[in-house]
Parts: structure tokens; C-alpha cells; sequence
């Protein structure tokens, strides 16, 4: 967890024009930071809610965030859809001079994909910035656009692992404790998780977790189920969006 949180968000907030939260469309509160909003509003600076990722649930969850996140564009980044409806949402909130905009959001919510989608083939290459935190880069993406890009960032007082396990903020293969993320993963995602492994869905997320090790053939001497391995295994497909909620994702403005 990063101690220069606040000097990275500050930094971001006070040099942009406008700001990207990057949120994670299977979590979308969870990627939330309220505090961070609260300052952009204090700031005066436009606030522009990015949810990605939205190749992966129902249409039904991006319906229900439209009426509560405004602005917001809902996107698929690594599918490269609604990015160009991003552009236009940035356009249209944007000063006639040059401005800049920053990018904010949790590790691994794809921001390093949505900058790609901005960024395209014929961006500037990246370049540190001198007197800002360590890792801020100053994009060029066409004379009047400029994005301030930072790396992902925890709030300096969380220490949820299960929470940054689920929304990929911390990789699998540093989860400490893999069973409890696993257990919340199923306490919220139990019909999606049962569905892709075929398995019957139980409102019992530790019965969930051990008939998940016997499907998957994850077991100890005796017979007995591995929970451990096999909640590694579903934070792995589950990190890397093989679980999917949806598959007929189409971008709307």
C-alpha cells in the first residue's frame, strides 16, 4: 500500500482538467473511492466515471449504474468498445485550450488499457514528470489533449485483502489468506461462479468453495477437498475475466 496515495491524487487533481475514475464494472462500488470524488467536487474539475470491463456482466448492472454515476461511459478497454465514445465524453467536457486529463483507479481495473485506447498509434512516447510523484507520466495525444497518467493506487488506511483480491487490486499469487477472498468472491458472485464451472449453486459459500475442490479434482490425502488450491484457482479465472456474467456486451453513449 502506497504511503504517497494522497500526494499521487493531489498531484493528479490539482494539474487536471478533467479526471477518469477507471471503475470495474463486476465491482463497481468496490472500485469506488468516494473521497477521492468528494475532492474532485471541492476542486471544481470535471469527474468522468470509466466503467470497464463491461463485456463481463449483465446489461442490468450497467443499467443500474447509469442512474446513479454521472457522467459515465461504459466501456470493454481490452475488446477496444466504447472507446470512442470516451473520446467524445472527454471532448465535450473539455476547455478549447489545451487541457489535460488524469487517470485514477485501483490496480488493475484496466486503466492501463483504457490510456492504450486514448493513447492509440499515434501518441508521444511517455515521459516522466519533474517535481511530481515517482511514476507520473505526461502523455501528448493531439495538440489540444494531454493525459496524466499514474499508477494504481490503494486509499492509504484499506487493508481489505479479500476486497482487492476480488477486484483484482492484488494478484492471486500474493493473496495470503486465498480461501477468505475466495468465500467473498462466492458470497457475491455465487450464480456466476457456479455457472461457469457447472456446478449447482448453494447459498453455502464454504460448501460452494469444497465442491468446487472436487470438481476441479483438487484434493488432499484422504480424499478430502484442498479448499486452499482450489480458491487459488478460482482468484486466478476469476482475476482474468474468464468468468464472465455476460457476452452480448454492446456500448451505448
Amino acid at each position: 500500500m502506497s504511503k504517497n496515495f494522497w500526494k499521487v491524487v493531489n498531484d493528479v487533481i490539482r494539474e487536471s482538467d478533467i479526471v477518469l475514475e477507471v471503475l470495474d464494472a463486476r465491482f463497481i462500488e468496490h472500485t469506488r473511492n468516494k473521497e477521492i470524488e468528494d475532492k474532485m467536487k471541492r476542486a471544481g474539475k470535471v469527474l468522468i466515471y470509466v466503467i470497464n470491463k463491461c463485456d463481463l456482466v449483465q446489461k442490468s448492472q450497467m443499467d443500474k449504474a447509469k442512474r446513479t454515476l454521472k457522467p459515465a461511459v461504459f466501456i470493454s478497454a481490452k475488446e477496444h468498445l466504447g472507446t470512442s465514445y470516451l473520446r467524445e465524453a472527454i471532448m465535450r467536457n473539455a476547455p478549447k485550450d489545451r487541457f489535460k486529463v488524469g487517470v485514477l483507479g485501483y490496480p488493475n481495473t484496466g486503466k492501463s488499457s483504457v490510456i492504450n485506447a486514448l493513447k492509440g498509434k499515434t501518441a508521444a512516447k511517455t515521459s516522466p514528470i519533474s517535481g511530481y510523484t515517482k511514476g507520473l507520466q505526461l502523455i501528448k495525444i493531439s495538440t489540444r489533449m494531454y493525459l496524466l497518467d499514474s499508477p494504481g493506487v490503494f486509499p492509504y488506511r484499506e487493508k481489505d485483502e479479500s476486497k482487492h483480491a476480488i477486484i483484482a487490486a492484488k494478484t492471486f499469487q500474493d493473496v495470503k489468506n486465498p480461501e477468505e477472498a475466495a468465500l467473498r468472491l462466492l458470497e457475491e458472485k455465487a450464480d456466476v461462479v457456479a455457472k461457469y464451472y457447472k456446478m449447482r449453486v448453494s447459498d453455502d459459500p464454504e460448501e460452494l468453495l469444497e465442491r468446487l475442490a472436487k470438481k476441479l479434482n483438487r484434493l488432499k490425502k484422504g480424499g478430502e477437498p484442498d479448499t486452499y488450491t482450489a480458491a487459488r484457482v478460482l482468484l486466478q479465472d476469476w482475476q482474468r475475466g474468464k468468468i464472465k456474467e455476460s457476452r452480448d456486451f454492446m456500448p451505448e453513449k
